[in-house]
């Protein structure tokens, strides 16, 4: 099983160059060198899951050593991280899979490919580790590949101008890890994540110090998660490719927050800062909905929704229940890889055209897409049979039983509106009639093998794994799981969902002339400008950064210029003046002044020598 765990390690990175090196010889092999480095990684992950016992892998590798300094590597492996390893392997593997077609007329294929494995290295090494040191440099091999990949169409300003503010956005919630490892490391003297765990269930630490440091890792959380008010990267992040879409910004990197504060739950439980992460993530929850509701890019609601069911999760957690949260957690990853690759497949048959409102009728053309996509669209939903109906309603049923009336609200209100926005993105895709001439016209068909084959897998496997929600809980946390109850709540929730899916249908369908009316009414406008801006909260931190950081620093570094350096050049004259007068005096001319003065001097120096011998 160690065999498969130096695999994990070491092969994403050797396969990057392999891809990069060899695809600069002859393309095609830069997509088989991913695909079997894919293949071979997934195959590890199930090798560790099925050899796997009762006691957690626990190695300890030599990580740098420069004479007696040695850094050690710790690789910590439990069910929480095989799980982290079957989604970030087995999604990473079917999405390569799929890039075959989606990215087979790109002239850059070599480099794309080489990133993404870069990509899965860094989630693997993040989710393996057992201090935090190990786990940030995971952390921030992913945020590097994010912005190599987003960037991918560097000379497009859109995507170059996306992958730069996804990097600085993360970026600053990463100081904020950073710090928490330098106060951990202080005053706890120990930066284990398992060794933190134990100290907050011994009381051993100082719950002011560990709150701070909580505070600050979910400050990191939020940054890689797309959470209020960190969101706005996440959206611009669409940029990319849709297949670093699925991959990253819907189904791994965008977990490694939650996977943080998953591991680290017994810490975060021991200082009270779940009752933070659950208020933040509730609102996170409600903007992420709202804001998806108005979208016209089939993408940007795609991420709205990412935001949203991430939010979701975060809840789970915050309000005590990691089973909860950890659950949504995969099958949020599962859903979601199948619905931005399914976009992935429109896009593609559209002739890349993005804008839902210029599609229809496509499931004339492409009727399987249409099915896969309705089977994701339902699961994101929270409709039973499929998965999301189960963690979802386990989420909101947590959040009822323990969360305070702030979350329960608007984390149901956002569990609500999942049905809405991602309907009327199916029937503007599918349904009607093409809204635009290339629609109408000749379509690139998905591939059975390539494209459809992916999306057939994640279909099924968002319908069949609801089988096992019980045993997926039970194998992350354990025996002892207190699941909510909440006499009704499933039944309000699927009752009110039923009649939001009928009026979204209803006026998507049948009344769009009514939704035009509506829509053309001043205040909707209103509302509909700050939904579909995202609450303008791009703007603001923009203003914020333009006028008062960068500005205040730009205007003290003027005064200080002009006030302060200047005045002393300025001054340096009137000194040199100054100083110039006072030995003008000296200058008589008489041999008796100019003995005297020497004398003098003389006298002062033979005074400091005796008064500095008798200091010492």
């Amino acid at each position: 099983m160690n065999n498969a765990v130096m695999i994990l390690m070491y092969m994403p990175f050797i396969g990057a160059v392999l891809a990069y090196v060899l695809g600069k010889a002859k393309k095609e092999l830069a997509f088989w060198v991913a695909e079997v480095v894919g293949g071979i990684l997934f195959l590890a992950s199930l090798v560790i899951f099925f050899k796997y016992s009762d006691s957690p892998i626990d190695i300890t590798l030599p990580w740098i050593k420069y004479g007696d300094i040695e850094i050690p590597m710790k690789i910590y492996i439990d069910h929480l991280s095989i799980v982290m390893l079957l989604i970030a392997t087995g999604l990473g593997f079917l999405d390569i899979h799929f890039a075959h077609d989606y990215m087979g007329e790109d002239p850059d294929q070599p480099r794309y490919y080489a990133k993404v494995l870069f990509f899965i290295g860094g989630m693997i090494l993040l989710v393996i580790t057992k201090d935090l040191i190990g786990a940030f440099v995971g952390w921030e091999f992913m945020g590097l590949a994010s912005y190599l990949l987003i960037s991918f169409w560097y000379y497009k300003h859109s995507a170059a101008s996306a992958g730069m503010q996804a990097f600085l956005y993360t970026r600053f919630g990463d100081i904020f890890i950073l710090a928490a490892i330098a106060i951990l490391f202080y005053y706890a003297g120990t930066i284990d994540l398992i060794k933190l765990n134990e100290m907050a269930n011994t009381g051993e630490l100082n719950k002011t110090v560990a709150l701070v440091a909580a505070l600050f890792i979910f400050m990191g959380a939020i940054g890689k998660s797309g959470q209020f008010p960190l969101y706005p990267w996440l959206m611009n992040a669409m940029e990319g490719p849709t297949t670093v879409s699925a991959l990253i910004h819907g189904a791994t990197m965008v977990n490694s927050g939650i996977y943080i504060v998953a591991r680290l739950f017994d810490f975060f439980s021991y200082t009270d800062a779940l009752y933070v992460v659950a208020n933040v993530a509730a609102l996170s929850a409600f903007i992420g909905a709202t804001s998806a509701l108005v979208q016209k890019e089939i993408k940007k609601i795609l991420a709205y929704s990412t935001m949203s069911h991430l939010s979701i999760a975060f809840v789970g957690l915050g309000v005590g229940s990691l089973a909860a949260g950890m659950l949504h957690l995969v099958n949020h990853a599962i859903f979601k890889a199948l619905l931005f690759l399914s976009a992935g497949a429109v896009i593609y048959i559209a002739h890349h055209q993005k804008d839902a409102w210029k599609l229809g009728g496509l499931i004339k053309t492409a009727p399987f897409v249409a099915l896969f996509m309705a089977m994701g669209s339902l699961s994101l939903a929270g409709v039973p049979p499929f998965s999301g109906y189960f963690s979802k309603e386990m989420v909101v049923a947590a959040a009822w039983e323990w969360g305070n009336g702030f979350t329960k609200t608007f984390v149901t209100i956002a569990a609500l509106l999942s049905i809405a926005y991602i309907t009327r993105l199916w029937i503007l895709i599918f349904l009607g009639e093409p809204r635009h001439e290339e629609i109408g016209g000749s379509v690139h068909k998905p591939s059975n093998l390539w494209m459809r084959l992916p999306l057939g897998i994640l279909a099924f496997t968002t319908l069949f794994i609801s089988i096992w929600q019980s045993d997926i809980i039970h194998y992350i946390v354990g025996d002892e799981v207190v699941e909510p109850h909440v006499a009704g709540l499933a039944a309000f929730m699927l009752t009110a969902m039923l009649i939001i899916f009928l009026i979204v249908v209803g006026l998507y369908v049948k009344g769009l002339n009514l939704l035009y009316k509506i829509g053309s009414h001043h205040f909707v406008q209103t509302i509909h400008q700050i939904l579909f801006n995202g609450y303008y909260v791009e703007a603001m931190i923009s203003w914020i950064s333009k006028n008062i950081v960068v500005g205040a620093i730009a205007a003290s570094a003027r005064w200080f210029d002009t006030y302060v350096i200047d005045y002393v050049v300025n001054k340096t004259v009137d000194m040199t003046k100054w100083v110039y007068n006072i030995f003008k005096r000296g200058h008589t001319g008489q041999i008796g002044s100019y003995m005297g003065q020497f004398v003098l001097g003389v006298a002062i120096i033979v005074i400091l020598i005796l008064i500095i011998i008798k200091g010492l």
